[in-house]
């Protein structure tokens, strides 16, 4: 008590600021802080030799390669408002990213719906199963939960767990149609029984040709103008060996024509399209007129982290912000923290995908400073 009483009460203020600034020091400096406290005890130790090589890097030894420190976490930024600001976040499979990495989001992909067949006791089939504006990537489950001469009652669960309008089929058949998924159910020679279920997957699996032809279709990706939904690739020229194809987009506009070329065993290569690109190739049984191709441009809803690529059209190519701490996830998803708004970075420390150019790096700064990322 003694010790308190004896500051004057103009000082205890004084001594409350500085506490506040003290709390509040540049983030910027505690990395650095850090690294020069180990050149500090490696000096205790007699190991100042390692000085310039622990801060720079340097070689180890006469004639060995030079060994540099990677970039710690956090160490690009000068100024956060509040850490509670950073973000959670899971860094996709087979990425391998630094500290300070220009990340974006994996948010769309291509593929297909399958066809699925029915599990359980009824014989009735699905079929025109295709995408709506909102299908997600993963198992729509449509399950019967009552059953009717000839009919029945189902259940349609999203990827997600959530339940969609239900689908009631009489007389025989039911056309369902949603956002998300779309299909027709038509009953079999047993009648459905409760719980028969039917699963459809949507992933990257490239569809089968439904009519006549046995083609295949790959090499399915998005272009920038890619949209959500069901593409239809249809033949409407049936030629030995070949085929004109059309490509009609969600909205139902045709966005891109095209013929086999080469005979036999010949390719149809649609690239660098404003919405879809892919490769038709001829089979050992020519496409016939109407022969067609679902392919479906799905939501992926976890919004996985990789390195920002502004060429490739899955979302990565709209930046999210910049990891905060080197993760490796080379073997599989791993979590990390993103720095995604109100922070100023140094620009000379940021991490950018192989083959980024200066214009392009331009760019990702003015989509971080929409965010309330200022890049220095």
């Amino acid at each position: 008590m003694k010790r308190i009483a004896r500051w004057s009460l103009p000082t205890l203020p004084i001594l409350a600021v500085l506490a506040a600034l003290r709390a509040h020091v540049d983030v910027a400096t505690r990395p650095l802080w850090r690294r020069l406290q180990r050149v500090r005890d490696a000096r205790g130790a007699g190991l100042a030799w390692l000085d310039a090589w622990r801060i720079a890097g340097m070689p180890a030894i006469a004639g060995g390669s030079a060994l540099t420190e990677p970039q710690h976490a956090g160490e690009f930024l000068l100024a956060e408002r509040s850490v509670n600001r950073r973000e959670s976040i899971t860094v996709l499979s087979g990425q391998n990213l630094a500290a300070g990495a220009v990340v974006g989001r994996v948010t769309k992909g291509v593929g297909g719906a399958s066809v699925p067949t029915v599990v359980g006791t009824g014989n009735g089939t699905m079929s025109a199963v295709f995408a709506g504006p909102e299908i997600q990537k993963g198992n729509y489950v449509v399950k019967c939960i009552a059953i009717a001469a000839n009919g029945g009652t189902f259940s349609v669960t999203n990827p997600a767990g959530r339940a969609l309008p239900n689908a009631v089929m009489a007389a025989g058949s039911v056309t369902y149609r949603s956002r998300e998924i779309n299909f027709t159910i038509t009953d079999g020679s047993t009648d459905f029984a409760l719980n028969d279920t039917f699963t459809i997957v949507v992933g990257t699996t490239a569809p089968t040709v439904v009519g006549t032809g046995n083609g295949t279709i790959s090499g399915l990706s998005l272009g920038p103008d890619a949209k959500t939904g069901h593409y239809r690739v249809e033949c409407i020229e049936a030629i030995t060996n070949g085929g004109a194809f059309k490509v009609v987009g969600p909205d139902g506009d045709e966005v891109a024509v095209g013929y086999i070329v080469a005979g036999a065993g010949g390719t149809l290569v649609l690239a660098n399209q404003r919405q879809l690109n892919l490769t038709i190739t001829d089979g050992s049984t020519d496409f016939a007129v109407g022969d067609y191709f679902n392919v479906a441009v799905f939501n992926e809803l976890s919004g996985k982290v990789v390195a920002w690529d502004p060429t490739t059209y899955d979302g990565r190519d709209d930046v999210a912000g910049i990891l905060y701490d080197a993760v490796d996830a080379s073997a599989g998803d791993l979590p990390g923290v993103l720095v995604s708004r109100d922070a100023e970075v140094r620009k000379s420390a940021l991490q950018w995908a192989a083959a980024i150019t200066a214009a392009q790096k331009e760019s990702a700064y003015r989509d971080l400073a929409a965010r309330g990322v200022i890049a220095l």
